[in-house]
């Protein structure tokens, strides 16, 4: 189930292959930060229904990066619903073109209808939902178009596969994945100031997040040796 974080954020924390989901609640706009594989599409749908929401309700979902284990739950959405889905430019011109090989779909037998983005995020971008606004910063490394999201003046990060609780980082073997990318978006990362971090993976740092971001830049540049 949820957990609720502040406000009009919650967190779904995955215990499988699943990406961790951001709900957040926002009156009129209904957001979903990643979506999960789709494969626990029932147990996401009870989880919003405790939260008076339900995937038929979703008008927007951001993607912080296109992995089958991030956007694949998209595909269940869509029966249900006509969310606008929004990624970074870097990965949303390619799926726009047809070309969805950087969601990996083929490489885990997964399928996925064609997807139009209409949220193209730049770096810098500031989207808006009811009261909250969310900065977007480009984070490459684990993928070209991999993000991160401050919800503003909520001391809040939502990290995606950049950056994990324990010092640790997302993986750079996939394609357009780079380990000198990653190290620098780590350094970026630990340089803005935030308390909570709700990551693509593991569990909600609850506090002191900008220690474990200093911890994970840390670790990758000793790990890559970059």
């Amino acid at each position: 189930m949820f957990e609720h974080i502040s406000g009009p954020i919650h967190f779904l924390t995955s215990r499988t292959f699943d990406s961790n989901i951001t709900f957040l609640d926002c009156g009129d706009k209904q957001v979903l930060i990643d979506t999960g594989t789709g494969v626990n599409a029932e147990h996401l749908e009870k989880s919003l229904g405790r939260l008076d929401s339900s995937m038929a309700s979703i008008t927007d979902v951001i993607l912080t990066h296109s992995h089958i284990d991030h956007i694949g739950g998209v595909a269940i959405l869509l029966e249900e619903a006509s969310p606008k889905l929004h990624l970074h430019k870097a990965e949303a011109d390619m799926i726009n073109k047809g070309d969805m090989s950087l969601t990996l779909s083929d490489t885990f037998s997964a399928r996925l209808p064609p997807l139009k983005i209409e949220g193209v995020l730049e770096e810098g971008e500031v989207v808006q939902f009811g009261d909250l606004s969310l900065r977007v910063y480009n984070t490459p490394g684990h993928s070209i178009g991999s993000i991160c999201l401050e919800i503003l003046n909520t001391g809040i990060m939502i990290t995606g596969d950049t950056m994990f609780p324990g010092g640790s980082f997302g993986r750079v073997d996939f394609p357009t994945g780079s380990p000198q990318q990653l190290v620098e978006s780590l350094r970026r990362l630990s340089e803005i100031s935030f308390e909570i971090a709700l990551p693509g993976h593991m569990n909600a740092i609850r506090h002191g997040a900008q220690r474990s971001a200093i911890a994970s830049y840390e670790m990758a540049r000793g790990w890559f040796k970059v």
